[in-house]
Order: C-alpha cells, then structure tokens, then sequence
C-alpha cells in the first residue's frame, strides 16, 4: 500500500499511533520500526493518564494524580526507551494524542487550575523524555479538558468564548521551550522528586537559559504563605569547580490562581483570558514581570514559588527576548460589504397546505399510546408536523 502512495521518497508518514491494545515496544519488537523506516517521518503513541469513558470514575479520589510529579514522571517514563530509539534510528517522536482523561475529562479537574499545573509539567517532562511535539484533544460542548471552546450558539459572538485553565500551560511550556529550536530540558528532581513540586532547566546552545519551577500545594488558609517554597539556584560556583556566571538579576512570570480548583481569575504575568464564557482569545491586564535581585556575595538566586503556582524565570536578556512571539500590533479591517436587517417572512399559503398532512398521519404525542386514543394528543402531533414543515417554508427577504 504505501508504495502506491502518491509522495515517495521524503518519510513524512505518522505511526503507529498506539494507545491501548499494544504497547509501542511491542511493536518494536514484531518490526514495525525497520519495516516502515523509509516512509515514518514521527513515531507517535497516545495516552491519557485516565479513562472516563464510563463516567464511573471517583472523581475525588483521582484529583490528587493531578496534583504529583510523581505521579507525571510515570505517566512519561515508559516512552523514555521508546523515544531514543525511535531518534536512533533518525525519527521524531511524539505523543499524538492526550489530556487529562479520555472522553472529555474530569469536570473539576480538567477545567481546574489542577489541570494548568498538570499540563504544564507534563509538557516539561514530555520535552526531558526527547518528544518533538505533544498534542492536547479538543471535543465539543459537552467536554472538559477543552483549551478553549467556542459559544454554543454563534461562534462569531464577541467575548463569549471560554478559555480552559489548561491553554494557560500551553503558553508556558511555550515560552519556557522558546523559539530557538533547539532548546535541551532537564528535570532537576527537586528535593529528591518530591511530588509536591517540579523544576526544569533549559538550556540553549549549552547555556542555561530559564528555569520552570512548580508548585503544587494548596494553601491550607486561603491568602497564606504557608506552602510557598524558596527555589535557591546558582550556574557554576561552589562545588562545581566552573566559574560562578549566575545573573545579577532575573526576571520572572508566574502562572497564578487562588486556589487548585479555581476555574476563573486565573493570571499569566499578571494578564488573564477572563471568567468563563467571557473571553475574546486576547490577554487582558497589566503585564506584571517581576525582576528579582541575586546575591552577589555567594553566587545565589532565590526564587519565591507560592502555592499553588508556576514561575518560568528567565535567567538573560536573550532568553527573555526570545521566549515568545514577535510582537505584533493588532491589525483591523474595515468592512466592505454591509446588508441591512433580515427578516423573516412566512408564505401563507405554504402555511395552510403544510398542516401535518392534514393530522391524517399524526407524528407523536406527549404521552405513550396517546395518538391512538386522544382526540388532542392527535392535534398535539398534527402540531408537530405544522413545526417541521413551517421551518421549510421559511423565506428570508433582505430590506436594502
């Protein structure tokens, strides 16, 4: 088959997608990898960490997964083998599709500031495990883990639009991986992996360049600083017997909300997407970048990470400069065509020779066995068949 496909010569074919009959190194193992080499561009899998497809699941009793390193480590670690092969042999890799749970999510977890805290070391960890790219499922009305979704009416309608707590991680893993290309990620394993909270260095071009510190704990007292953490990091110095280059200062944007469960409010430096069903796409506020002074005397930097929060630190200028998009101003258009207002008319004599086929053949009732045995549950179904033909006589006249 593939050879009779119309592109021959560049790989630039996508497999095997495996999710959850087989494991990609079974399929390395039967010989997928040698067989199909000439034509994969990406060797690609599918995961979600749970399965709500039953909607069965404790939903209280899940929320702590979402809220662990530990628990994001597991969920990666298995395609660490699987991805440097896949590179061995000159492939990307990457994770096609996942979120939060299957079948739309966990309703106070996926559309939870839990979810932004997730997905974020998720993202960090994916890129420490040599993924190329990880894509986040969309679904419809009716999901949770959507990053936005659009109104369930008129999709042009302005500000009306719902951004999900997890697009917020997009953003960061973003900024945090810059746009250099070829950003290299390490986990820091802070305090010996302990699940409370994460840390990662990026390095680019052998430098470091930004530091992502997690942390996920949930104040106990709701305004508290109780579960806060002071990140101390230096570059060289000390028992590294390099030169100490640690900044004299850095700057750094922190991923904020009240609270884990906070579905509104929830703030990029300081900018937000507003309250649900409110949204345009646009960042709203005042940027907020927070520099924060070194110490000279011992080579440190201590960054403050509040629970629960993410803190992407930005440790030179370039790397600043070079984590997100070129800024561009907003451009507007004017518009070109205009009509005046529609309105809707109905053709009469449409109306009296679409009557339900005269009730002759009634469409249903309200109650069971009614059309067989009430007068008026036979004009009820007479009724429904005025409704379904007097929208296809609907006629639209433009007033110019």
């Amino acid at each position: 088959m593939l050879t009779n496909l119309p592109f021959q010569g560049t790989p630039n074919v996508v497999g095997p997608s495996v999710c959850c009959m087989w494991t990609i190194g079974q399929l390395y193992d039967a010989g997928y990898l040698n067989q199909f080499a000439p034509h994969l561009k990406y060797v690609d899998v599918m995961h979600y960490p749970h399965n709500n497809c039953q909607g069965d699941e404790n939903v209280q009793e899940l929320y702590a997964a979402y809220l662990s390193h530990t628990e994001v480590v597991n969920l990666v670690s298995p395609y660490f083998e699987p991805a440097n092969i896949a590179i061995g042999a000159g492939k990307q890799f990457m994770m096609m599709e996942t979120n939060t749970a299957s079948c739309g999510g966990f309703p106070g977890i996926s559309d939870s500031f839990a979810s932004a805290l997730w997905a974020t070391d998720y993202a960090m960890q994916m890129a420490f495990g040599n993924f190329t790219y990880g894509l986040l499922h969309f679904g419809g009305q009716n999901v949770y883990y959507n990053p936005f979704t659009p109104p369930p009416t008129n999709m042009t309608s302005v500000r009306k639009w719902n951004t999900g707590p997890i697009f917020y991680a997009q953003i960061v893993a973003a900024e945090a991986l810059g746009k250099s290309g070829n950003a290299r990620v390490i986990d820091l394993a802070l305090d010996g992996n302990s699940p409370n909270r994460a840390g990662y260095a990026i390095y680019e071009n052998g430098v470091a360049s930004r530091l992502v510190l997690i942390n996920y704990v949930q104040p106990t007292v709701a305004g508290s600083n109780a579960n806060d953490y002071v990140a101390t990091f230096a570059i060289g110095g000390a028992q590294t017997g390099l030169p100490s280059i640690t900044p004299a200062s850095v700057r750094v944007k922190y991923l904020r909300a009240a609270s884990v469960n906070s579905k509104d409010n929830i703030t990029w430096a300081g900018q937000g997407f507003g309250v649900q069903f409110m949204s345009d796409g646009r960042l709203y506020g005042d940027l907020d970048v927070q520099t924060i002074q070194c110490n000279a005397a011992d080579g440190t930097c201590n960054i403050p990470v509040p629970g629960p929060s993410v803190a992407l630190v930005f440790l030179t200028d370039e790397a600043y400069q070079n984590s997100g998009g070129d800024h561009v101003e907003t451009v507007t258009f004017a518009t070109t065509v205009t009509t005046q207002k529609i309105y809707l008319t109905m053709d009469q004599a449409q109306l009296n020779s679409s009557n339900g086929r005269s009730g002759s053949d009634p469409l249903g009732t309200t109650s069971e066995g009614g059309a067989q045995t009430s007068g008026a549950a036979a004009m009820v179904g007479s009724f429904i068949g005025v409704v379904s033909f007097v929208v296809g006589a609907v006629v639209a006249r433009v007033l110019l």
